[in-house]
Order: structure tokens, then C-alpha cells, then sequence
């Protein structure tokens, strides 16, 4: 109930509209009645997401298809879930004043604690009109208001007419949702010191610190018991956060963003399909699927089909929050290879894929990243969007996808167009390859890539084949490191083409593969190798320790990389992979280095400590690189937790002629070793 003055409304709106407001939906049984324990059992659900407050009977809770009994008796309830200590909001919006007086009454009375109005959506087609219905309502309650401008009502109000709404006696503020970012970002420029406004999306917060205004609540939408459980409240603790000016993107992308892309893609397509009606079928069934009641819409809403209903859920469940461990924080996916993130220690293990099935099957067996490919096309092609789609809805969101091109056609547009879709869709990253080329050409198409993919995560990763020379005008492969640079990537892939039993080291040695592999990690290119890999391959590649080792037929149920990937193969491999990772097979025949006995050699300079634990090789490198290129005079002592990666920092050492003082093992699994700069 609320505690002030009608005169005190504009403070209480100051003080209490802050940080996220839910918007309830109004639950049916399948005969159409109201689920009146559905509504008590959604308002306990979404009180433990930890919102400050929810509004009933809006355009989402169906309020035009309620009779008036029926949205008086949603009122009750809601008020008596809410028992005086947690706030709420009414629609009373209709096409007669009469009918919003009285409804306005209702709430008063049952405890409410402020109105929600919008434009009379029949006759009202003026400015002028709206605002004399608004001011019906504010000379007769105490009650604060907040009007609610949509296209959903018919007119949408410019910011001089919200001016004039806002300066009527009750009104304490808009809720801006014009879906009209120009509009929303000029009432926020103008009112927005006077009055509460709020824009109900989250896009409205970077805008905001940009142009210096706060939006200070989320007044009001469904995302927070779409997007969280009561376990896990991303979204709130986002919109808490920002709404006091603390926006944190690295957060939205660890723990929203494909949720709310998933989220905008359906919203879209419903409403597209509808008409341009609120997709209310569609939010029912998304809350459903978190554990809400819903039920069906009633007429005219279409409801949602068996067949929308079974993608969405196809696709919303890998995306579900899942309760944190906590000694297992997550990392935003951006660190993939080069960030510390434990799952990005050593080599991953790379698995051709051609379907879902098989992508849950090297998923089982334990592959770190799932790659989509398509064998039938002639020299490797892409996988159809569908397949990508799918396969990207089954993997766990925390585990990597990537697509291949294949070898690309010398069109900087169309590959861009392609590279941006694979960013569209989620892709962890996508490998952009060149057979007959030249090197200019291969250089703008990366660079075109990387700028259609502006703004995604997806890594760009340029791709040359070992066997290229073979054919006519083919790319050298040993320019492959220079052309990722300039092609500006993030990474690079060695790969094969031909298919006569040959692979990878028939053409490359493996001396040649490891100096391409530590010059990319010295410049920061996470790097990766392929080419009918097999299991004999493996200590060659453990010494040459690239980030990623790609692999299909090592990993299919016969051997044979036409057949289908097996998840008992897959997990061979891995083991093997972790067990040269972990120095159990040595692939080596005398550990490199010196002992714990030598002499700390000490200089007048720092002491400069770089902890390796749970980053890739490429990391480690690419830190001391960078250190020692700024600073020849500080001893440098680098963590290691990973064998082959000891090998790789006292090789780079070596060869970049500085002094290895010490190698201690620690005795847990750890390596230290101290590194004196060249001067």
C-alpha cells in the first residue's frame, strides 16, 4: 500500500522506482478461465528473482481480453501477494474514462501503489486528447502515474506532449517504450531530471552514460523471469547495477547477450507473423519453459504451435542459467585462448562435425571446441545455417563452436557476408581459408571479414593449407603467420586438402610447424593445426604445442573421416592429448633447462612475476614477449602448470637469446621458471 501524500507522489517515485520492474503476464487454464493460483505461484516465482517491484494487467497480461470482474480480481491478488511490502503497479487504461476512474479506484483501495496509463486506444488520435484523458485520471487519485507511451495504444506522444502529461498533478513519469530510439533518448534528455523516465530495453544504458543522463529504473519488462531463476539472477543483478550508472558490458556478454538476442529473434518473428501484436503466446511459453505458469492466449491472439513451441525450447534450454560452482567462476568467452581461463590451458582438442548428432557425440567425448563443416563439398565447405543454428542450440553455451568456410572464393564481399553470419549466429570462431590466391587478395578479404564481424565476438581465423604448392597459383603456407597478422586476425589454422593418405607432416616439417607456431604466439595468434591428424601424430604435435589440434577421422567409429564421429574415439584422443599436457607421456627424451640449484642471477632492476596457471601458450608467450621488449633489466619468473607449455617458454627463451637462470618444480604441479633478459 502505498505510504505518501498525493503531493509526495513525485518523491515516493524518486525513492522507490529503481532497478528492475517485472511485467506479470495473466495465466489461463487450457478452458480459458483465470489461473488464480497460477498468478499467486508467478508473483512468489518472480519476487525471489529479487525485483524491486511488477505491474499487472498491462499489454502483456492481456489486459482487452479481461472482463472487468476479472481485471479487478487480478488486482486482488496481486495486492495480496504483495502484502503492503513489495510495490505494485495497475493498468487501468480504457477506452472510457469511467471505466479507468473506477478501476483506478479498485487499485487504490485493494493497496496499490502507483497507476499505469496509456493513450484511450480508439478515439484519441491528438496530442490533446491524450492529455485531457490523462488529467481525467490525475485530478481524481492520490496515487502517482506513470503513462506508458506505445504504438500499442494507437498514437505515440512526442517529447513536448509527455512534457505536458508529466506537468499534470500525479503524473511522476514515462515509461518510453516507442520502440523509437531517437524519441526515448530525447524525453530522457528533457524530462529526465524532472521526472522518472524509463525506456524498457536494455540498450537505453550505454546511451546513457554516453549522452550523461541515468535511467535509474527498468520500468518494466518480462526479461527477469525469461532471463534468471531464482538461483541465478543475472538479469536483475545487471539491471540493479546499471540503473545506479555501473554498466557493465563484460557481464551482459558473459551472462545476457544470447539470451536476449534468442529473446529479440522470437520477439520479432511472432510478432511479425501476428500482425505487429505483442508476441504474448510466445512470452507465455518462454516462461513456462523457466518454470512459470502460462497457458493459452485469448482471442484474437493466435496461440503458439506445437512445432514453435518444440525450436524454442530446442533452442532456449543450452542458454537456461545454470547454478555457478563456486570454485569455477566463469570467463567471459572473449579469453578464449589467450585470457585466464583454465579451460583454455595447453591444446584443445578440435572435432570435425557435420551435424548435430555428431556434435554431441565430440561434445560426450570431450571436445573442447565442436567445428561445423560440410565434407560433401568439393575442397571442405560450410556448414548449411540450419546445421550451425542447431548445433550451436545443443552444445553448452560455455563451450566453443566454430565454422569453417573452406577454401573461399577471391570475393571480399561475399566472404564478409559469410564471416558475418557465423558471427550472427554465435560462432566461437570462424576459419576463412585460401588455396589459389594472391597474398594482397587473401589480406583485404581478412580485413573485410574482421570488419563485418565488428562488434560480435567471433574470432577471425585465417586459414592456409600445408599441401597448397600442389596446385597452380597456390598460396605459400609458410606465410601463413604474416598473413594472419595483416589480415588483422585472431588467430590462424594449418590445414590439408588432398585426400590420398597423406597429412600435415608430409608436407610441413615438424620443425617447420613449431617455428610458424611460436612466432604466432609470440605475436598473440592463438594457432592451430589439422590435416588427417592421427593418434601416432600426437608427440609430434605435443612438441610443436600448438593452441588447438583439429581432428575428424582419428575420431570417427572406423577410422575413416567419412564415417560418423564417435564419442569413444573422441575421448581416446583427449586422453592422450592431457596425458602428454600433463607430462605423463614425455615427448621429449631429457627434459630442456637447468636444475634448482643454479644460482639466481640477480640485476639492479624488478622483479616481474607472470603466472601462466590456466592460460594458453600462446598467452604466456605473447606476456613475455611484451615484457622483455619493454624492459630488459627485471628478472622475469614465469607460473607454469602445463608440461608442454615449459618446453615451449624455455625454447622461446633460448631462441630469443635470454638467460634461463632457474626451472623449479614446486612439488604441486607447478613450474617456475626465471628469465633473465637479453640487454
Amino acid at each position: 500500500m502505498a505510504h505518501y501524500k498525493a503531493s509526495e507522489a513525485q518523491d515516493w517515485a524518486w525513492e522507490t522506482l529503481k532497478g528492475q520492474w517485472s511485467t506479470l503476464v495473466t495465466p489461463f487454464l487450457q478452458n480459458g478461465d483465470l489461473d488464480e493460483p497460477g498468478l499467486r505461484s508467478n508473483i512468489r516465482h518472480v519476487r525471489k528473482l529479487g525485483t524491486r517491484g511488477a505491474g499487472c494487467t498491462w499489454g502483456m497480461g492481456e489486459f482487452w481480453s479481461l472482463t472487468h470482474d476479472e481485471r479487478l480480481r487480478v488486482m486482488d491478488i496481486v495486492a495480496e501477494e504483495a502484502g503492503g511490502t513489495w510495490p505494485v503497479a495497475a493498468h487501468v487504461t480504457h477506452t472510457s474514462s469511467r471505466v479507468t476512474l473506477d478501476l483506478a479506484r479498485h487499485a487504490e483501495s485493494a493497496g496499490f501503489d502507483l497507476l499505469v496509463v496509456a493513450a484511450p486506444y480508439m478515439e484519441a488520435k491528438t496530442e490533446g486528447q491524450v492529455i485531457e484523458y490523462v488529467k481525467t485520471l490525475s485530478d481524481n487519485t492520490n496515487l502517482g502515474i506513470m503513462f506508458y507511451n506505445s504504438p500499442q495504444f494507437g498514437i505515440v506522444m512526442s517529447p513536448q506532449g509527455l512534457r505536458q502529461i508529466c506537468e499534470l498533478d500525479q503524473v511522476v513519469g514515462v515509461k518510453e517504450a516507442s520502440f523509437n530510439q531517437q524519441l526515448s533518448i530525447e524525453t530522457h534528455l528533457s524530462l529526465g531530471k524532472e521526472y522518472v523516465i524509463s525506456t524498457p530495453d536494455e540498450w537505453i544504458y550505454p546511451f546513457a552514460q554516453d549522452l550523461g543522463f541515468q535511467q535509474q529504473v527498468m520500468f518494466a519488462n518480462t526479461s527477469d523471469w525469461r532471463f534468471d531463476t531464482p538461483e541465478v539472477n543475472n538479469y536483475v543483478q545487471f539491471i540493479e547495477r546499471a540503473s545506479t550508472g555501473d554498466y557493465d558490458d563484460d557481464f551482459y556478454e558473459a551472462h545476457l547477450r544470447r539470451l536476449n538476442e534468442l529473446s529479440d529473434t522470437w520477439w520479432t518473428r511472432t510478432a511479425d507473423k501476428n500482425g505487429g501484436a505483442l508476441p504474448v503466446a510466445m512470452i507465455k511459453y518462454w516462461g513456462e519453459l523457466m518454470g512459470m505458469a502460462g497457458g493459452p492466449t485469448r482471442h484474437p491472439l493466435p496461440q503458439f504451435s506445437a512445432a514453435e513451441k518444440s525450436q524454442l525450447k530446442e533452442e532456449l534450454t543450452p542458454l537456461k542459467p545454470k547454478t555457478p560452482v563456486a570454485t569455477t567462476p566463469y570467463k567471459p568467452r572473449a579469453t578464449w585462448l589467450t585470457g585466464n581461463n583454465a579451460f583454455a590451458t595447453g591444446m584443445l582438442l578440435m572435432v570435425s562435425v557435420q551435424n548435430v548428432e555428431e556434435a554431441l557425440e565430440a561434445e560426450r567425448g570431450g571436445a573442447d571446441v565442436v567445428d561445423v563443416k560440410n565434407l560433401q563439398e568439393a575442397l571442405v565447405g560450410s556448414g548449411h545455417p540450419t546445421t550451425v543454428r542447431q548445433v550451436r542450440a545443443q552444445i553448452q553455451p560455455e563451450n566453443h563452436v566454430s565454422i569453417t568456410l573452406g577454401v573461399v572464393p577471391n570475393q571480399a564481399g561475399t566472404v564478409a557476408m559469410a564471416a558475418y553470419a557465423a558471427a550472427v549466429m554465435d560462432a566461437t570462431s570462424v576459419k576463412i581459408g585460401f588455396m589459389q590466391t594472391d597474398y594482397d587478395t587473401a589480406v583485404e578479404i581478412l580485413k573485410e571479414s574482421r570488419r563485418a564481424m565488428d562488434g560480435y565476438n567471433t574470432k577471425l581465423v585465417g586459414s592456409l593449407f600445408a599441401d597448397n604448392l600442389l596446385y597452380e597459383g597456390g598460396l605459400d603456407p609458410k606465410l601463413m603467420v604474416q598473413l594472419a597478422t595483416d589480415g588483422e586476425c585472431d588467430g590462424f589454422l594449418i590445414d590439408t586438402l588432398i585426400k590420398d593418405g597423406r597429412n600435415l607432416f608430409d608436407f610441413l616439417t615438424e620443425a617447420e610447424l613449431h617455428d610458424m607456431v611460436l612466432e604466432g604466439k609470440k605475436r598473440g595468434l592463438s594457432t592451430a593445426l589439422s590435416g588427417h591428424l592421427k593418434l601416432d601424430d600426437l608427440d609430434e604435435l605435443a612438441r610443436i604445442n600448438p593452441d588447438i589440434v583439429g581432428v575428424r577421422g582419428a575420431v570417427c567409429s572406423t577410422g575413416d573421416r567419412d564415417r560418423t564421429v564417435a564419442w569413444e574415439a573422441v575421448a581416446e584422443f583427449k586422453k592422450q592429448v592431457d596425458l602428454r599436457k600433463s607430462g605423463e607421456i614425455s615427448v621429449r627424451p631429457e627434459a630442456n633447462g637447468t636444475n634448482g640449484d643454479t644460482p639466481v642471477v640477480t640485476t639492479g632492476g624488478g622483479w616481474v612475476v607472470i603466472d601462466g596457471r590456466g592460460k594458453s601458450c600462446a598467452g604466456v608467450i605473447a606476456a613475455l614477449e611484451k615484457q622483455t621488449q619493454a624492459d630488459h633489466s627485471s628478472m622475469v619468473e614465469t607460473i607454469l602448470g602445463d608440461a608442454l607449455n615449459i618446453f615451449d617458454v624455455i625454447l622461446w627463451t633460448e631462441k630469443g637469446g635470454h638467460v634461463l637462470v632457474n626451472q623449479r618444480d614446486e612439488g604441486d604441479g607447478t613450474v617456475r621458471v626465471l628469465i633473465q633478459p637479453k640487454a
